[in-house]
């Protein structure tokens, strides 16, 4: 049921109110219908895009990022998921080490993440060579806009309210009997049983620092609300040459099922296994290879004369019948929790006075560190399998060198999971230390951030957190 004038629910209470309606509110939302439990979404934007809205999403910056929120996060409905590119991977055991939950926790919603994601393909994982694993992105095209709000607008159990601004909670000591919200220029209160924040990786941060700052005896003083703030960066690491022929023959030797075809896809994603990790006491990087044609003047064969005769002589013979092709390698990585990688509140405010947000965020030497160690056993493969060579960039030894990344996309940290609240914001059913019935999903949530793209995990913990709902 779509909500256009909050006068005809304004005394009615909910079981469960979410503010936000990106993945993880929606698939809140939707799990809770099938179970028979009436939910409100407010949404602070509108169906469609307005460009007003950046009024409300501009970060001031201080550190490492210099791009601009406005672009990867969106107030309207659907969320960010409206820019999303469609891709999902898995997290893995090791991501969980230090988390409440564990993997296993996760799996028992994959069937349900798939089918909410429409996801087609198989995940994947395979070994090999003992340290390294390939693994595949699975593709989803769903249309947020499209397959959920005609769905919404015909439910009985699943009200939408666009154009609702989230303002403050009303609480008696550490139960929140309402909130506040602001739609059409008008101030209306919304009573429910529980409260559900999704409002993103960054905007979950903002609302529960405004709501400290608003309701003094709501939540706990020493709750890391905004620290421990994480992004991806997504950066060049490296180029290379490859007999493809070679390597898959070293793949069917190593009964790798999945074996790339260049003719279907271009891509192969390696990262590092689990004893690996814990051996160079690193994080995981998403090494992303993409082939392309090779050519005879490409420099770094022109350099590689001079170091592996041998190897470039077979090149020469190989480019004439198309089993080499060169590597541009490029990397997502899993950045470690950092205290100081934080979210606090700007000094400047958005329309409605409720003050913007203030990041602190700067990469760290152990991930390059982590990515070199990674690249350098990639590239040892192929040479002790004389299956091609790599030339790795200069920063991934000289950290004082400048380079080129993109961050912010992935957004995570800020309202971490844990078991102590002196550096965690939820527990391990998502609900907020110390308040009865505030819960929050979505990345915000995320302890660690792995180097996998985020969305299946944002869902499987919303789908989690529903069942909690349901069962309290």
């Amino acid at each position: 049921m779509i909500v256009k004038d909050l006068l005809q629910i304004e005394n009615k209470k909910f079981e469960v109110i979410i503010i936000g309606s990106g993945f993880a509110g929606i698939s809140t939302a939707l799990k809770l219908e099938k179970k028979g439990i009436e939910t409100l979404i407010i949404e602070a934007g509108n169906l469609d895009f307005n460009e007003t809205s950046n009024e409300f999403l501009k970060v001031d910056s201080i550190g490492d990022h210099k791009g601009d929120f406005t672009a990867n996060r969106l107030r309207q409905f659907g969320g960010s998921s409206r820019i999303w590119g469609g891709n999902c991977n898995l997290m893995n055991s090791e991501n969980f080490t230090n988390w409440p939950i564990k993997k296993k926790d996760l799996d028992l919603y994959s069937d349900e993440a798939r089918e909410f994601l429409k996801l087609r393909d198989n995940f994947f994982q395979e070994n090999v060579n003992g340290n390294l694993n390939i693994y595949n992105l699975v593709w989803s095209k769903l249309e947020i806009d499209i397959n959920f709000y005609n769905h919404i607008k015909k439910s009985n159990l699943v009200h939408l309210s666009l154009g609702t601004t989230f303002l403050n909670f009303k609480n008696l000591g550490k139960r929140i009997v309402s909130l506040d919200c602001r739609k059409h220029n008008k101030n209306f209160n919304l009573q429910s049983k529980f409260f559900v924040l999704a409002c993103g990786g960054i905007e979950n941060s903002r609302l529960l620092l405004w709501c400290k700052e608003k309701n003094k005896d709501l939540l706990n003083s020493n709750l890391p609300i905004g620290k421990y703030y994480m992004h991806h960066p997504y950066h060049k690491v490296g180029q290379g040459i490859v007999n493809y022929k070679k390597l898959i023959e070293y793949f069917k030797k190593k009964n790798v099922v999945n074996r790339p075809i260049i003719s279907c896809n271009n891509n192969i994603f390696i990262e590092a296994n689990e004893s690996f990790i814990k051996r160079n006491n690193i994080n995981n990087s998403g090494i992303y290879v993409k082939f392309k044609e090779a050519y005879l003047d490409n420099n770094l064969i022109k350099q590689l004369r001079c170091f592996a005769p041998k190897f470039v002589k077979e090149i020469y013979d190989s480019i004439k019948t198309n089993d080499v092709y060169e590597l541009e390698i490029n990397t997502l990585q899993e950045q470690a929790p950092i205290e100081l990688n934080n979210i606090t509140l700007s000094n400047n405010t958005d329309p409605y006075d409720v003050p913007l947000v203030k990041l602190y965020w700067k990469k760290n030497e152990s991930e390059i560190k982590s990515v070199r160690i990674i690249m350098e056993e990639i590239g040892k493969l192929l040479v002790d399998k004389e299956m091609g060579r790599l030339a790795l960039e200069e920063h991934l030894y000289d950290h004082k060198i400048n380079f080129d990344f993109v961050s912010g996309n992935h957004q995570m940290g800020g309202t971490r999971m844990g078991t102590d609240e002196k550096d965690s914001v939820v527990d391990k059913n998502l609900k907020v230390h110390g308040v009865e019935n505030l819960f929050i999903t979505g990345s915000s949530v995320f302890r660690t951030s792995g180097h996998c793209h985020p969305t299946f995990t944002i869902v499987q913990l919303s789908l989690r957190l529903a069942d909690n709902l349901i069962n309290i």
